[in-house]
């Protein structure tokens, strides 16, 4: 996949495809890691606008896909976003309760 650039960020309404949430997610991510390499002042409201959705359902993009760096295998076999959303926050009071012990 090529990177994008700012003249695309710029024009990029949605993702050309549909795709499954999963996928949708990493190139949700992807799409704003490189706007931000672009335009510094890139925010995440900015990336909402252009892709013309919300705040919320960016930031649960970005988390999924930064979990699926590392439990990519993992979060393909959940049917929804909704649980896989379940399984990372399953996991983060896991890790929180082993901290606390």
């Amino acid at each position: 996949m090529q990177p994008f650039s700012q003249k695309d960020s710029q024009k990029m309404k949605a993702p050309p495809i549909k795709l499954n949430w999963l996928d949708r997610a990493v190139q949700t991510h992807n799409y704003h890691v490189q706007c931000c390499k672009d335009e510094s002042d890139w925010t995440l409201a900015k990336t909402a606008q252009t892709l013309n959705r919300s705040i919320g359902s960016i930031s649960q993009d970005l988390l999924i896909a930064s979990w699926a760096k590392t439990h990519e295998k993992q979060l393909r076999r959940f049917r929804s976003m909704k649980d896989a959303l379940e399984f990372i926050h399953d996991k983060k009071r896991e890790n929180f309760r082993e901290i606390e012990i």
